[in-house]
């Protein structure tokens, strides 16, 4: 067989910050890495803006480990709505760190390090155990609350036994909870994927397709799996305008069609300006997510909000 080779190629040079001969291979393969992030079949020379990354990443991945034992990982909640009577349907739980000394930050402050050292899983169930012990809570003021699971749960066969054996432990009904999957979710294990969804469908879990139109946009998706609601990304709401030639809300349109013409619950995410709204309503989507009409909180000030008299 002809064989076709694309090097991908990380060059570190001599520094005074190299004190053993390890450190110098330890810069390079971090260009090395580098490389292979910007597409392969190219050479990346290690320098200070690499070797901050390096030293930020070393830095993140310590403090989320303290941050584990010291509780300071929990959720925010952001009320998904009715967007004519305002009546709050449910939550979604948003994960935040309430860092010691950077204050409180958002996933993207410290995902992508999450992930790459393994301990996303780790954080992801701490999350999942503090919605079930607030759920009680919450259910006073909407139906549900939505968690969401990354492409590596669906990657463990135990998940969603896993999953129910922890709402069982905190006396919670199924039907109090739903689960937010992404397209690239449900593409990774395809059918380990399906396996588990449907034994959560099963046991009266509802399934959200979160992100939807920013992935592959597989409307196969929406009919082989056992879904729910449909969850329009943020992303075409940036620039939905109520007039004839826009052609984001002609796709927004044709996506409230097919999700309701599959019986499909139809969530806008990211709803930020009163001209979005009045399109969503125009269109004849129920149900809105953002910051219009309320911000990611803390479960102490979404109980003052939503309901002073219990705060």
């Amino acid at each position: 067989k002809e064989l076709f080779i694309s090097p991908s190629i990380g060059i570190a040079m001599s520094h005074e910050r190299h004190q053993e001969p390890d450190e110098i291979l330890r810069d390079s393969d971090i260009a090395l890495y580098r490389s292979k992030e910007l597409g392969r079949n190219r050479f990346t020379f290690f320098d200070d803006a690499l070797h901050q990354s390096a030293l930020n990443t070393l830095i993140i991945e310590g403090d989320l480990r303290r941050a584990l034992t010291r509780n300071e990982l929990f959720p925010f909640y952001q009320p998904m709505l009715n967007i004519s009577s305002k009546k709050v349907m449910g939550f979604e739980a948003l994960m935040r760190w309430k860092h010691p000394h950077r204050g409180l930050l958002l996933p993207g402050d410290f995902s992508d390090v999450a992930k790459e050292t393994g301990l996303i899983e780790q954080i992801d169930w701490i999350i999942y155990e503090q919605v079930c012990r607030d759920l009680p809570v919450l259910l006073n003021m909407a139906d549900y609350a939505s968690i969401n699971v990354s492409p590596r749960h669906l990657g463990h066969d135990d998940f969603a036994d896993r999953l129910l054996a922890l709402i069982t432990e905190y006396g919670i009904a199924p039907a109090n909870l739903n689960i937010e999957v992404t397209e690239d979710a449900l593409i990774e294990r395809p059918e380990l994927g399906m396996k588990l969804l449907t034994q959560l469908k099963l046991a009266g879990i509802r399934i959200n397709l979160d992100d939807f139109g920013t992935g592959y946009s597989s409307f196969s998706y929406l009919h082989k799996y056992p879904l729910d609601c449909l969850k329009i990304d943020r992303s075409f709401l940036s620039t939905i305008v109520n007039h004839p030639d826009n052609k984001t809300m002609h796709l927004v349109r044709a996506i409230h069609a097919v999700g309701v013409s599959l019986g499909l619950d139809v969530i806008a995410e990211g709803v930020e300006t009163d001209e979005q709204s009045s399109c969503l309503q125009q269109i004849g989507i129920v149900l809105g997510q953002g910051n219009l009409y309320a911000r990611p909180a803390a479960i102490e000030d979404i109980c003052k909000m939503l309901n002073p008299a219990s705060a």
